[in-house]
């Protein structure tokens, strides 16, 4: 068993997994009867750190379970897909489209007021003009 620092290190689903392999062997060599095999698995099942699994095979021979090395140990680097609705829009292609989109409320806004002679039109460009400034 490994003293330190390593001892205390948490374990994962595989090295649970390699241990409970490890108690089949010897099962099915004789070296652990029905019973005390079922003990064991449920105890590599509930292991928390190397200490716990190695505990398990104190009295036994090889095979013991092979745990993973935490300094070999790589971390894999996931690139995010390319997602052109999750970038950064464009600040001047932005700036443009609500220009665009203002110019023609001001045209429809103009016309309904040349149309209909209503004075009380022209308060949506006045309201999106205030809305603007303050933006900019």
């Amino acid at each position: 068993m490994g003293t330190g620092r390593e001892a205390r290190l948490r374990v994962g689903t595989t090295d649970r997994e390699r241990a409970v392999e490890a108690l089949g062997v010897h099962l099915a060599e004789g070296r652990l009867e029905v019973g005390e095999y079922s003990t064991r698995c449920g105890a590599a099942a509930g292991a928390r750190t190397r200490a716990d699994l190695l505990d398990l095979f104190d009295d036994l021979p090889a095979p013991h379970p092979v745990l993973d090395n935490p300094a070999r140990a790589e971390v894999a680097v996931v690139e995010p897909e390319h997602n052109p609705l999750l970038e950064r829009a464009d600040p001047e292609r932005t700036r443009k489209i609500v220009l665009a989109f203002l110019g023609v409320g001001v045209v429809g806004v103009v016309a309904v007021v040349a149309v209909t002679s209503t004075w009380w039109a022209l308060a949506p460009i006045l309201i999106i003009g205030f809305v603007f400034l303050l933006a900019s």
